[in-house]
């Protein structure tokens, strides 16, 4: 599962680099860039349900080989598209809808199906492996290689790569030994997606943190996947080497975080750590606004992702070992859903800001915004009443009921 990952991070980060070329050459403005990065997260976002019954009710690995696939697909028929000249707007936003479907099966069954290959006291460790080799290879390796793909030989072939990388992570879950599969609940589908919201919407401290990460992504990171292109393309007159420099900063920072992690474990007060990890990279976004060229905003991106990083690993541990395993796959696919419900509005809330008040001017709101209320979920009654259920090392904890 590690070996097929990695390899398909490496193609993502090259996607990355091309989706927000193309879609700046197909339409200069900011707007265009943000239709299709929102087509991206909606179904991604509104699916996220659906698919968490799904990775509870089928082999995970099947689920993760069916979004593969579909992915694939997807991907490749756009790079045919590229090459033939025929690329629109349009088709390129339906490719990132289908694309956004399958992630929401996809994110749902992987991180469901780790605890399954690994014992529970281990959970941090690998969560920080996985998180490392996908940012060496999404977020370092892959952008910097995008870039340079793109100024070289065109687009058409970085949509070509990532197309293959889904093949090569096919094959590799092909050869993964199904170590279980989910147990049969005896209920209906319907009956399945109502105890899965009932067990978030009993679960305080899911919900508090669900509250403030929704309004965090909303105002910080769902605008920037529109801001930071923008900023070094249009403002800053950056290529699309710097364009993947600025992208592999930031994925190099990642990796540090993940091994920092991975080396140290989780904290003594690991909510606390999470959200005030948060709170600093939100920051970091509002400084770009001053940013005077590339260099600057790639040391601010690697500061920003870094940070959003190592409180995300945290999280994601805290999740696994805290949610009962037969209920994990629907409540980690509603944690998705809460969390980035508001992000196709904040990309395109995103694209408005930078046409309307300036590019600056939009980094400095999003940032200074999500960092004060990443700040104040640490104060929300019952959120650091988990930092009890965790225990001083947390990631080891068992699971946890609503409360």
């Amino acid at each position: 599962m590690w070996s097929g990952q990695s390899v398909s991070s490496l193609g993502d980060g090259i996607f990355t680099i091309a989706l927000a070329l193309e879609a700046l050459r197909i339409d200069h403005s900011a707007t265009g860039l943000a239709f299709v990065l929102a087509a991206r997260a909606v179904p991604a976002v509104f699916l996220a349900l659906a698919g968490g019954v799904v990775v509870d009710r089928v082999p995970r690995r099947l689920a993760m080989l069916v979004s593969d696939a579909v992915r694939g697909l997807a991907v490749g028929a756009i790079a045919l598209l590229i090459a033939d000249g025929k690329l629109e707007l349009d088709e390129l936003v339906v490719m990132s809808a289908v694309f956004g479907t399958a992630d929401a099966v996809f994110g749902a069954a992987a991180m469901a199906y780790v605890p399954e290959l690994v014992p529970a006291e281990l959970l941090v460790q690998a969560n920080a492996l996985s998180q490392t080799s996908g940012q060496f290879a999404q977020g370092l390796v892959g952008p910097a290689v995008g870039g340079l793909v793109v100024a070289a030989i065109g687009a058409a072939w970085s949509f070509g790569i990532d197309a293959l990388s889904f093949a090569v992570s096919s094959v590799t879950l092909f050869a993964m030994r199904a170590r279980s599969r989910p147990a049969a609940s005896g209920h209906s589908a319907l009956a399945d997606a109502r105890e899965g919201l009932a067990y978030v919407r009993h679960t305080r401290w899911l919900v508090a943190s669900l509250g403030g990460a929704a309004l965090a992504n909303f105002f910080g990171i769902a605008p920037l996947a529109v801001l930071l292109p923008v900023l070094v393309r249009h403002v800053l007159n950056g290529g699309a080497v710097a364009l993947g420099l600025v992208f592999a900063a930031g994925g190099a920072a990642g990796v540090v975080a993940s091994l920092v992690v991975a080396r140290l474990g989780p904290p003594r007060r690991q909510v606390t750590v999470t959200w005030t990890a948060y709170c600093l990279g939100g920051l970091a976004i509002a400084l770009m606004a001053a940013a005077p060229n590339v260099w600057v905003v790639g040391v601010l991106s690697a500061l920003e992702v870094g940070l959003i990083l190592y409180g995300d690993v945290l999280w994601v541990a805290m999740m696994q070992s805290l949610v009962p395993k037969e209920v994990l796959g629907r409540v980690s696919s509603l944690v998705y859903r809460f969390a980035f419900a508001l992000g196709p509005l904040g990309i395109l809330a995103g694209g408005v800001a930078a046409t309307a008040i300036g590019t600056r001017a939009a980094f400095l709101l999003s940032g200074a915004v999500s960092g004060g209320i990443c700040l104040a979920v640490i104060f929300i009654p019952g959120v650091r009443d988990l930092e009890q259920a965790t225990g001083e090392k947390g990631g080891g904890a068992a699971a946890v009921t609503p409360e």
